[in-house]
C-alpha cells in the first residue's frame, strides 16, 4: 500500500470517527440521541469501517 493512500484511509479513519462522537456528543447534550440520530450516524460508522477494514487488508474474517 502506497504512503499516500495509508495517510488517505487513517485520516478518514480518524476524521469520520471524531465527527460520529461529535454529533452523538451533541445530540445527548442537547437531550434529542433518538434512532433518528442513530440513522444520521450510521453513514460515519460505515465509512470509518470501511475505511479500517482497508487498512488492515491481510486480516481473516
Amino acid at each position: 500500500m502506497s504512503k499516500l493512500r495509508y495517510l488517505f484511509l487513517l485520516a478518514l479513519v480518524i476524521s469520520a470517527g471524531g465527527l460520529t462522537v461529535l454529533v452523538a456528543g451533541l445530540a445527548a447534550s442537547s437531550g434529542k440521541l433518538d434512532g433518528q440520530t442513530a440513522m444520521a450516524v450510521l453513514p460515519l460508522i460505515m465509512l470509518a469501517s470501511i475505511a479500517f477494514r482497508a487498512l488492515n487488508p491481510d486480516k481473516k474474517d
